[in-house]
């Protein structure tokens, strides 16, 4: 049975809110909502702030997968706009071909686009990929299978950072995932330290250096999302 699957991703995109923040470092643009699309065209409404709004959007009027771009309100440094694009260049497109949704609003920043997504199997989230036709250098930063039971909602997975700790936790390899285990039930990170690496590796039938190096490695792949979690706490 396929399992759906929650996913964070990052990519370079030919379109209007990768490509041309890519060349203009000092402005930013900021996907608002979706406003309608047929089979060759979408609208969608954006806030642009910077330096140099008039440029910006002139870059965005010229870009080759631009139909339309309607100004909603602009000042010195910021404006909203509905930008009317070649629906096969949106992201969108993919999601519809493929039946996976956002969870969340994509992210734009340095010519980069960051999403988080709802996939019903990994076939889908691998077609997903396969659509972005206009996209490159495609890079997965998390992926969780969900339970039959589980029942924690998507968006405060993505709020809390959890996703990415389960991603990490998903790629410890099965001995670093025991000697993990074995270090906190052995009250090994307890201070003092409950046990010793040479009671560890004993327990296990390996070396104190060998159980030490299973413990580095499976530190190096938690840590990082642990501290993320931290950082979205406060």
């Amino acid at each position: 049975m396929a399992k759906p699957l929650l996913a964070s991703m990052e990519y370079s995109h030919n379109c209007i809110c990768s490509d041309v923040p890519e060349r203009y470092s000092d402005t930013h643009i900021k996907y608002l909502t979706e406003l309608g699309e047929d089979k060759k065209k979408i609208a969608h409404m954006f806030n642009i702030t910077g330096e140099n709004i008039g440029r910006y959007l002139e870059a965005i009027r010229t870009h080759p997968t631009t139909i339309n771009v309607r100004i909603l309100r602009k000042q010195k440094n910021s404006a909203d706009i509905v930008a009317v694009t070649k629906n096969d260049a949106s992201t969108r497109f993919a999601l519809n071909k493929t039946g996976c949704a956002f969870l969340s609003n994509p992210v734009y920043s340095g010519g980069i686009e960051r999403i988080n997504i709802f996939a019903p199997s990994f076939e889908s989230f691998r077609r997903f990929i396969d659509s972005l036709e206009n996209s490159y250098n495609v890079k997965i930063t998390s992926k969780h299978y969900l339970k039959n039971d589980e029942k924690i909602l998507p968006e405060n997975l993505i709020r809390s950072g959890f996703l990415e700790f389960l991603s990490a936790a998903g790629r410890l390899t099965k001995k670093q995932m025991q000697t993990l285990k074995l270090a906190s039930n052995m009250n090994y990170y307890d201070i003092p330290k409950g046990t010793s690496l040479s009671k560890i590796g004993e327990r296990m039938g390996i070396s104190d250096a060998a159980a030490g190096e299973l413990l580095r490695k499976a530190e190096k792949k938690l840590l990082p999302a642990i501290a993320k979690i931290i950082e979205l706490q406060n």
